[in-house]
């Protein structure tokens, strides 16, 4: 009977150590997100110590923010920010690498082909280079329109709904549903305000 109660009480707290473990690991990924979001913002100012201007988005078809805008950002913050300006996957010689994680060739696993864990940057869907994902694997979301002060560089901001005077960097954190729904804002981890 002793034994019947102490095996009850093992699996009790099993089942409570194991109901919480799933929100202990989304809480540590989301940490993860910040901090990387973290290295990415002090790329960016150190980008614009050496160049006077953030990195900016190409000029979109129609002018209009949409995820796939946000995504190319990351295309663009992975250039800028890594060293590959070729886009061949290593840092070029006398290249700035403003992200250490972005540095593709020190991410790979060097001649295994093999990337660890951690890398931090993979193909673009157009295959013409690489974006930056987060720590869940979905693409990190840049969004960086001309600064100035003019009204025409007003608009351009209000057209990219560019919330921040600088740029808008933010994680869609693993976005739940099938397909997964990117318009829920509140569970985005942001530099304008976050969750």
């Amino acid at each position: 009977m002793e034994l019947l109660v102490v095996v009850s009480l093992i699996a009790i707290l099993a089942a409570l150590v194991l109901a919480a473990a799933g929100g202990i690991l989304k809480k540590i990924k989301r940490d993860q997100i910040r901090a990387f979001m973290a290295e990415i913002e002090t790329g960016l100012e150190d980008f614009k110590v050496d160049n006077a201007i953030y990195p900016m988005n190409p000029k979109t078809t129609g002018g209009t923010f949409s995820d796939a805008t946000a995504i190319e950002g990351s295309a663009v913050l992975y250039d800028s920010l890594s060293g590959d300006t070729d886009k061949d996957g290593t840092v070029n010689d006398d290249a700035t690498v403003y992200v250490e994680r972005l540095d593709w060739w020190s991410n790979s696993g060097g001649t295994t082909g093999k990337a660890p864990e951690t890398r931090r940057s993979v193909p673009s869907p157009s295959g013409t280079g690489y974006i930056i994902v987060d720590p869940l694997g979905s693409p990190m979301r840049y969004i960086a329109a001309a600064y100035g002060t003019s009204q025409d560089h007003q608009k351009e901001r209000e057209k990219l709904k560019q919330r921040n005077p600088t740029f808008d960097l933010w994680s869609v954190a693993g976005a739940a549903g099938n397909p997964p729904d990117f318009s829920d804002e509140s569970t985005w981890i942001t530099n304008w305000g976050s969750n």
